[in-house]
């Protein structure tokens, strides 16, 4: 049985899939900033789930090395107990902001699975070599899969071919189009016209979107942001979860 739930109203989630449990990205006290306050400061809009309320977890995985996913303050106040796993950018980053070296990195998918009690775990790279480069995380139980894409994923041949043959239980992936010139990142977001391909690609049993809050926010960033959100009431696809709230549900 997979127990999903929303921590916070853009990208933090609690997984319980078998016998294990995770967090992802999480961002769940104060702002976010990118560099400086004046280029991108971000906060949420619906006040996140509170530390002291959080489900049990065990580990702890990073997908970004940016500030709304790799909240190193968040991070820092949760349970030591709980291991930590990142891509190879964000375990650079927390190695400095938290002074920890006991930092798993996630591998990329091409190179296996790491481990993380019953389930195993890796990454899709894209074919960027500049940044913004954002990757995907692959959760593996069994031959299903669930993959968490926060900014959307073009896969690739090859990674298509490395997919082939397990089912994806659940995709995890934004609705929203976010973009800025491209000097600041270009495409953020690709819209629910990237979700779409992505679910043509994949045909996950399930879908959910995220990292879809409108925040509020400050810099030059969202001043030349071009951003659209489509309504939830708008996707016809009986396979979307349109979770609204902070209650777990069970697929």
């Amino acid at each position: 049985m997979l127990s999903i739930q929303r921590l916070n109203m853009d990208n933090t989630w609690w997984l319980n899939w078998g016998e294990t449990s995770l967090l992802l990205d999480p961002w769940l006290i104060g702002s976010e900033v990118d560099g400086f306050s004046w280029f991108n400061e971000q906060w949420h809009a619906t006040p996140p789930v509170p530390l002291t309320e959080l489900p049990y977890y065990q580990f702890i995985a990073v997908s970004q090395p940016y500030s709304d996913h790799c909240h190193a303050k968040t991070i820092a106040l949760l349970s030591k107990d709980a291991k930590l796993l990142a891509v190879a950018p964000a375990k650079k980053r927390l190695i400095k902001e938290l002074n920890n070296n006991h930092i798993t990195e996630i591998p990329d998918l091409k190179n296996g699975f790491v481990s993380i009690g019953n389930l195993k775990i890796a990454k899709l790279s894209p074919n960027r070599l500049i940044d913004p480069i954002y990757h995907a995380l692959i959760i593996a139980h069994g031959n299903e899969l669930i993959i968490y894409a926060p900014h959307g994923f073009h896969l690739s041949n090859e990674q298509l071919k490395l997919l082939a043959g397990y089912s994806i239980k659940l995709l995890i992936t934004s609705i929203s189009y976010f973009y800025l010139p491209p000097p600041l990142g270009g495409i953020i977001n690709p819209g629910l016209e990237g979700a779409k391909q992505l679910m043509n690609h994949l045909q996950p049993q399930h879908w959910v979107n995220t990292h879809d809050e409108i925040k509020h926010a400050r810099g030059i960033v969202i001043k030349l942001a071009k951003r659209f959100y489509p309504k939830l009431d708008e996707i016809k696809e009986h396979n979307f979860i349109a979770l609204a709230d902070y209650q777990p549900i069970q697929l």
